[in-house]
């Protein structure tokens, strides 16, 4: 069942990570700008050996992104697999309206009860914020969004007249003694805070012993200020990508 050689895609809404996953050996991972994933046939060429042909499995976030992405594998002659149209995630999803998840959600969530099978909140710090609950039984329960860093970074510069545009680092203290530094107490304490407080919340009235799984490209960045976090998994939705494609090979020996 695992003997097959696979390319995982995750297209998110700023990039897309590449995982090649050989029969043998070790994966590569590679990343694209979303909005260049028509033109990732190099890209993909280059990660994959010669004579080498990958079930390719792609989870997106981006409708249209998928769409160019699969005619890109195609030309490739790669078989594609796209999840929520070819594949479903095999989870039960108790959102009101089921088709309102985003994939990544679903995935992370399938993939974390894999590893910890328990009550779980998933953060994702990704270009929004997601907090996701699992139940002790591993449904989807439902979840609650938040701006993302990069966006409130963005927001500030574009909607105020005078505070710059900045790249985020750990602040020096707690008080800020210049603009820079003041947003970045914001983006960094400001927002741990904003998750610890939700997970107290959902503790409080849901999942009282839920263990707080951090993923995405800010996660280690937020360890430090969302004490809240147990543990860090950046390869959730690619771990969910394959365990999905792999129950569903199983389903059909």
């Amino acid at each position: 069942m695992n003997s097959r050689a696979i390319l995982a895609v995750d297209i998110g809404n700023t990039s897309a990570h590449f995982a090649f996953f050989p029969a043998n050996g070790k994966k590569r991972e590679f990343r694209v700008k979303t909005s260049d994933v028509a033109e990732a046939g190099g890209s993909i060429r280059k990660n994959i050996p010669p004579g080498v042909c990958p079930d390719v499995v792609i989870a997106s976030v981006v409708p249209a992104a998928s769409i160019l992405l699969k005619k890109t594998v195609a030309r490739l002659g790669y078989p594609v697999f796209i999840l929520g149209k070819d594949l479903q995630v095999p989870i039960t999803n108790r959102y009101k309206n089921p088709r309102q998840v985003g994939l990544d959600r679903l995935l992370n969530g399938y993939a974390a009860y894999a590893e910890y099978p328990q009550e779980l909140i998933i953060i994702d710090f990704g270009t929004a914020i997601t907090f996701d609950l699992i139940s002790k039984k591993g449904e989807y329960l439902g979840g609650i969004i938040a701006p993302g860093i990069e966006i409130t970074l963005e927001a500030l510069f574009q909607k105020t007249a005078l505070l710059p545009r900045i790249k985020l680092a750990h602040p020096a203290s707690l008080i800020g003694r210049d603009t820079t530094e003041s947003i970045r107490i914001g983006c960094s304490v400001g927002i741990g805070g904003l998750c610890d407080r939700i997970v107290d919340e959902l503790r409080k009235h849901h999942l009282k012993n839920a263990k707080v799984i951090a993923t995405g490209g800010y996660a280690r960045f937020m360890k430090r200020y969302c004490r809240a976090i147990d543990k860090i998994d950046d390869d959730l939705v690619l771990k969910g990508i394959l365990k999905t494609y792999r129950y569903f090979l199983q389903k059909q020996q």
